[in-house]
C-alpha cells in the first residue's frame, strides 16, 4: 500500500439483483432506488454483499468502478477494522439485502458454523440472520422458531408430511418488527412482507420440503436427517424487544444484538455524526426520508433504499436529514464494548438487553451479563 491510494470515503454500491419467484416489484414501489430493470420482479437487492464471483460495484467516488472486494484486498485493515481482522481475516463477514415476499417463502433452515463444514461451500460459514420488517400487508404473518411445546415425534412426523410450518411460531407483524433467526431455527412466510435482511456471509439453506432425492441436484435430506438441523426449545422467542436512547435531537435505537451482528435505527431530526475508530466497518441504509451526506470535500444526497458502507480508517462524516430521515445502521459488534456497556450506562436493566437475542438459549447475549 502506498501513499497514492484514495483517501477511504463512504461507499455507495450498486445492487446486485435475485429475481426470485417469491418476490414481485414491492422494492421498486416502496424505495427511491434508481436504475432497477423495469421488466421483471425484483425479489432481492443485496445491498452489501462480497461472495466468489459476486460483490457490489462501487459506484461513487475515485474507486467507482472497482468492486467491494477489490477495495478489501487493496486497503485491508484500513476499510474492515482491526476487529475485523483479528476475527476472520480479510473475508466480507456480511450480506445485507432488501427483500420482497409478496409471495410465499418456502419453509427453511440453516446450518450453524460446525455443521456448515459438512456442506463444503468454498469456506462459507453457518448463517444466521435477522429480518427487519419494512412493509407489510394487511394480516401479514411470518413463521419462524418452534411453537412451545413441538418434540421430536411431533417434528419427524410433519417433516415426512413435509408440513414442517405446522411446528412453527406464527407471528403477525408490522413494520418495525424484528427477528433474530439464529442458526436451526426453522422459518418460512406465506407472504405480504418486505424486510431488510442481514446474516453471515453464507449461502446455505436446507429447504424443509425437499426430501431425500428431492431439490437442486438431489440437494435433499431424510427426515431424521431435517430434523438434526432443527432446534427445539420451550420457550423459543425469535422476536427481539427494541431498546431506544435519545441522542440529542435524534432517536437510536437497538433492535437486535448477537455475535454476528448487531443493526440499530437511528431516527434523525438533527445531523449525526459519523466517526469510525479503526475497530470495524459500518453500513447504512436509509430506510425513510432523505438527507446529506458530507465526508471533507465529498457530498452525497441519499433517498430511500439508498445504502453506504463506512470504512474502519475513514476521516469523520456527517449526516443531515432534509427534515426527517430514517436509516439502519449494520455492523459486527464486540457485544459487551458496543452494546452491554453502553446500555447499562444508561441504565437499562440487564433484563431489556438480553431481549435484543430473544427469549432462547441460543441466545448471544445472555451468557454476557454475569
Amino acid at each position: 500500500m502506498t501513499d497514492q491510494l484514495p483517501a477511504l470515503y463512504p461507499l455507495r454500491f450498486r445492487e446486485i439483483l435475485r429475481n426470485y419467484a417469491f418476490g414481485d416489484r414491492w422494492i421498486v414501489e416502496a424505495f427511491e432506488k434508481t436504475g432497477l430493470p423495469e421488466d421483471h420482479r425484483i425479489a432481492e437487492t443485496w445491498e452489501v454483499v462480497d461472495r466468489p464471483n459476486e460483490s457490489s460495484p462501487i459506484i461513487n467516488g475515485p474507486l467507482a468502478g472497482s468492486t467491494l472486494h477489490e477495495a478489501i484486498e487493496t486497503y485491508g485493515e484500513r476499510l474492515l477494522g482491526r476487529g475485523i481482522v483479528a476475527k476472520g481475516g480479510l473475508r466480507f463477514p456480511l450480506l445485507i439485502k432488501f427483500l420482497d415476499a409478496s409471495n410465499p417463502l418456502g419453509e427453511q433452515i440453516h446450518p450453524t458454523d460446525e455443521q456448515a463444514l459438512a456442506f463444503q461451500r468454498g469456506g462459507d460459514p453457518g448463517k444466521t440472520e435477522a429480518w427487519y420488517m419494512l412493509r407489510t400487508r394487511p394480516n401479514a404473518t411470518i413463521h419462524c422458531g418452534c411453537r412451545p411445546g413441538v418434540d421430536e415425534a411431533t417434528l419427524l412426523d410433519a417433516l415426512r408430511r413435509k408440513a414442517s410450518r405446522e411446528c412453527m411460531q406464527e407471528y403477525p407483524v408490522h413494520p418495525g418488527d424484528s427477528f433474530l433467526l439464529y442458526a436451526n431455527t426453522m422459518h418460512y412466510s406465506r407472504g405480504g412482507v418486505l424486510f431488510y435482511e442481514i446474516m453471515q456471509n453464507s449461502d446455505i439453506t436446507v429447504g424443509l420440503n425437499w426430501l431425500k432425492g428431492e431439490g437442486p441436484a438431489g440437494a435433499g435430506h431424510s427426515p431424521e436427517e431435517l430434523a438434526s438441523f432443527i432446534h427445539l426449545e420451550t420457550p423459543f422467542d425469535v422476536r427481539t424487544q427494541h431498546v431506544t436512547l435519545l441522542r440529542g435531537a435524534n432517536l437510536q435505537t437497538y433492535v437486535f444484538a448477537c455475535r454476528y451482528f448487531c443493526l440499530e435505527r437511528w431516527d434523525l431530526n438533527g445531523p449525526l455524526a459519523v466517526v469510525p475508530d479503526g475497530e470495524r466497518f459500518y453500513v447504512y441504509s436509509v430506510i425513510e426520508g432523505h438527507a446529506t451526506l458530507r465526508c471533507g470535500d465529498r457530498v452525497e444526497r441519499l433517498v430511500s433504499g439508498n445504502s453506504f458502507l463506512v470504512p474502519a480508517a475513514m476521516g469523520p462524516a456527517e449526516i443531515v436529514p432534509e427534515g426527517r430521515a430514517s436509516l439502519l445502521r449494520a455492523y459486527v459488534p464486540d457485544l459487551v464494548k458496543d452494546v452491554i456497556m453502553p446500555l447499562r450506562a444508561e441504565h437499562i436493566p440487564d433484563e431489556r438487553i438480553s431481549l435484543l437475542g430473544g427469549i432462547t438459549r441460543l441466545n448471544h447475549i445472555t451468557p454476557l451479563l454475569s
